[in-house]
């Protein structure tokens, strides 16, 4: 078998056996492609991966293929030298968030802060590695990350999250009426919007473009990966793409920058993320856009929220 694929391409893998029957000539139906998913393995021989549970359609490791001209990720893995930091854990009612602070002398209400949805896959991985070597190289400020694991006893899969993450009466009121003013009381953090970053993935990138839209006030920038821009919404409040989409259409008189990026292997919502970009741009709104060769995929977000992070405090 001849297997080419582009110099700049990222992807995470696994090997899925198919013993029972052969697939050449075939294309299996969505319940065969979940059987076949759920048999994947990791590469033995792969120099990076993923842990466990950070790959659609199977809870194992998975394998990353990095080719040399992909996009570099300079601050993905922990350095021995580098002070770590801080996480602490927090209930807010049946919400649960993680706050990460740097090492660092100065007072937290100095500091921006990082805002960011599907917290629990970016702790899985390890992304405050990425916020310690950010601040040691003095690339951005020192800056609190807030992670968010849960919503309202959503989980990290499912409907709870679909839920949490496309009905507006669900995630605006807790990151506006809720996690915002935790932080600036508790903690607390910059209350200036322009040091304040909403970043999110997927369908949190569309409930952070949307939480931005209608509060431009307190959110000063977007960090965008992957949006779900082609969701169609629901007849139960759930917010569509378009929607999102169109809520742009017009820079107001404060309107957040964004910072946003798009697989080449991401079919439709690559097309709408583009729509989106040229919505921004003929709306005269800041935008810096980027498609990156892969897909719909962590081992590729973790570099680019390191990048969007550099965009918005540099």
């Amino acid at each position: 078998m001849d297997l080419q694929a582009a110099a700049d391409l990222r992807t995470a893998y696994q090997f899925c056996p198919v013993r029972d029957r052969p697939l050449r000539g075939q294309t299996p139906d969505e319940d065969r492609w979940l059987q076949i998913l759920a048999t994947g393995v990791p590469d033995p021989i792969a120099a990076a991966g993923l842990p466990p549970q950070t790959l659609w359609g199977n809870p194992g490791p998975a394998s990353i293929l990095e080719l040399p001209a992909a996009l570099p990720q300079p601050w993905v893995a922990r350095r021995p030298a580098v002070p770590p930091g801080e996480s602490t854990r927090v209930e807010l009612g049946d919400s649960v968030i993680h706050i990460w602070t740097p090492a660092t002398d100065q007072p937290l209400e100095q500091l921006p802060v990082v805002i960011s949805f599907d917290g629990g896959s970016w702790l899985r991985i390890g992304i405050t590695a990425t916020f310690a070597n950010l601040v040691a190289d003095r690339v951005v400020p020192p800056f609190v990350a807030v992670l968010i694991e849960s919503i309202k006893g959503s989980v990290e899969r499912g409907p709870t999250r679909i839920q949490s993450l496309t009905h507006p009466d669900q995630f605006v009121d807790f990151v506006l009426a809720e996690l915002l003013p935790y932080l600036r009381t508790s903690y607390p953090v910059t209350s200036d919007p322009n040091r304040t970053v909403l970043a999110g993935q997927s369908l949190g990138g569309l409930a952070a473009l949307h939480v931005a839209a209608v509060a431009p006030d307190r959110i000063g920038w977007v960090i965008g990966q992957s949006a779900a821009l082609w969701w169609p919404g629901d007849e139960s409040g759930g917010l569509p793409g378009a929607a999102v989409i169109a809520a742009y259409e017009e820079a107001g008189p404060r309107s957040p920058q964004f910072f946003l990026e798009v697989g080449s292997q991401e079919g439709d919502l690559l097309t709408e993320n583009h729509r989106f970009r040229d919505v921004l741009q003929a709306s005269g709104h800041a935008v810096s856009f980027r498609e990156y060769r892969g897909g719909h995929d962590l081992a590729c977000w973790r570099g680019g929220l390191a990048d969007g992070i550099i965009a918005a405090l540099q």
